[in-house]
């Protein structure tokens, strides 16, 4: 009997749904049932409550700041900002208003450092450059496995990352490999040859995890 899974899965479902009848997780001891799934989709529930949990306590204490605030407290304010976009990026579902309000608050706690800041040029500069760095990370998290992998309690171990990367679209790899540095990106590459070489001998044919493989590839020219 076929498995049931969700339309718009979280990480742990969503990693379950990867390995499940995909040669390239035969690493893996365990068989996927429909009640590991069910477990996997009570987790990313009660993740999802953590989250609006967080962010809706975010957005109360923000509206009852003073119009004048310590660049301290802003700069919590936009750590507590990154982690709930990082967390909200891995959730299952629609929650692109809730993103689009994290953007817009960042916005405006920038606008407050870059008012507060104006007769201190020299400490705005690299404020500016760690959000531009921000807003790059959030360009990022558009894939849902990044913040996958990003997950500090991530479902995705060492020995998953390659079939992983091999089992997504190409944009969604081609993102990935970023997050990696020129070494550790060749020592993917390889495992992915010597693992689709393997399964090639053993007769499975796989042109999509081939053409992410060549994307790979491409990555670390």
């Amino acid at each position: 009997m076929k498995l049931s899974f969700s339309a718009q899965p979280g990480c742990w479902e969503r990693h379950l749904q990867r390995q499940y009848e995909n040669p390239l997780f035969q690493h893996m001891e365990r068989e996927i049932t429909q009640d590991l799934v069910a477990a996997a989709q009570q987790r990313d529930e009660e993740e999802r409550q953590r989250f609006q949990q967080g962010f809706h306590s975010l957005l109360s204490e923000v509206s009852t700041l003073a119009s004048q605030v310590e660049a301290e407290i802003m700069f919590k304010f936009q750590d507590r900002i990154d982690a709930l976009y990082e967390q909200c990026s891995g959730l299952g579902g629609d929650f692109a208003a809730e993103k689009q309000g994290l953007r817009n608050l960042n916005e405006i706690i920038m606008q407050a450092i870059k008012v507060s800041s104006q007769d201190k040029p020299e400490a705005l500069a690299p404020l500016l450059e760690k959000d531009a760095s921000r807003q790059r990370h959030f360009h990022l998290l558009n894939y849902p496995v990044i913040a996958h992998l990003l997950h500090p309690e991530t479902p995705i171990l060492v020995s998953d990352i390659v079939p992983t990367l091999l089992s997504e679209e190409a944009e969604a790899v081609k993102t990935a490999m970023s997050l990696f540095s020129s070494e550790q990106q060749q020592v993917l590459i390889e495992e992915a040859q010597r693992l689709l070489s393997e399964l090639q001998q053993q007769g499975y044919n796989l042109p999509q995890a081939w053409q992410q493989l060549a994307v790979m590839e491409t990555c670390a020219l």
